[in-house]
């Protein structure tokens, strides 16, 4: 059986290959993939358009020896609170983390830190990886993290996402990965 490139072209795709067919195709398949890469956010419940939500610094990174862990909870943190209240639909208010930045923080001593405070839901989450590297040393900086939205009222985990991510370019930083991960946790509510 000889098939030529024409040939396969007119059985897969109908038409014969021209210049456009192989660019449109791998416009698809790559955008197929990106879209694939993001995964999804687990929604268990609503967070009305604008409730008041606190935001816990994350945890820090735990990956021994890596010197950018050292405050990236603080950064993730800032970040959720600052994503979240832009545009205003959703009022982000960030408190002040009760254990230590390595110091898992459970769910329910969240939820109290909260209620605490008379918030109807908090954003609690851990900083899975952070690494950053100067630019030209064509290392790809990574960000990865876990996050929860709770309801103060019954504890209950409303929103869950988590994703760990490497840098498209030399010029990205994982502050600039969280901030695109917070957008989308953001946005599928």
């Amino acid at each position: 059986m000889n098939l030529s490139l024409s040939r396969l072209s007119k059985y897969m795709l109908g038409a014969p290959l021209d210049r456009g067919r192989p660019f449109l195709l791998f416009l698809l398949v790559g955008l197929s993939i990106a879209c694939a890469s993001t995964p999804a956010v687990v929604k268990r419940g609503e967070v009305p358009v604008g409730s008041e939500l606190a935001v816990i610094p994350f945890r820090d990174c735990l990956i021994t020896g890596q010197e950018d862990c050292a405050g990236s909870g603080n950064v993730a943190g800032s970040i959720f609170a600052r994503v979240f209240s832009f545009p205003p639909r959703f009022k982000a208010v960030p408190l002040s983390r009760p254990v230590s930045p390595v110091a898992t923080l459970t769910d329910d001593d969240a939820v109290a830190l909260a209620k605490a405070h008379g918030f109807k839901f908090v954003i609690n989450g851990e900083v899975d990886e952070f690494y950053n590297v100067a630019p030209m040393t064509f290392r790809v900086d990574r960000a990865g993290i876990s996050v929860r939205i709770l309801r103060v009222e019954d504890a209950s985990v409303v929103v869950f996402f988590s994703q760990r991510k490497e840098a498209g370019s030399n010029l990205a930083t994982p502050d600039g990965l969280i901030e695109g991960m917070a957008t989308h946790v953001r946005d599928s509510l």
